[in-house]
C-alpha cells in the first residue's frame, strides 16, 4: 500500500463522516499492517466475509468504497427537523 493510500485511510479512520466508515477504514489499515481477516473480524465483531467485502471494496473503489450507502428499512415517521430534537 502506498503512503498516500495509508494517509487517506488514516484520515478516514479518524474523521470519516460515519462510524461505520471509520471502522471499515481501520480494518483495511489493520490488514495492510499484517492483521489477518479472522483477527479483524473478531476485533470488529463481524463475520470474516464482511471484512473480506470491505477489503474488496477498498481495492475496487478506494475510500469511496468504504462510505456508508443507502440502508433498507422502514422510512422514519418524523421529519428531519423533528429527528434532530
Amino acid at each position: 500500500m502506498t503512503s498516500p493510500e495509508v494517509l487517506t485511510l488514516e484520515q478516514a479512520a479518524a474523521h470519516g463522516p460515519h462510524y461505520r466508515m471509520r471502522r471499515r477504514a481501520q480494518a483495511v489499515l489493520g490488514h495492510s499492517r499484517g492483521q489477518s481477516i479472522s483477527r479483524l473480524a473478531a476485533l470488529f465483531a463481524v463475520d470474516a466475509d464482511t471484512v473480506s467485502r470491505w477489503l474488496r471494496r477498498w481495492r475496487a473503489q478506494g475510500v469511496s468504497g468504504l462510505r456508508e450507502g443507502a440502508r433498507s428499512g422502514r422510512p422514519p415517521h418524523l421529519d428531519a427537523a423533528a429527528q434532530k430534537n
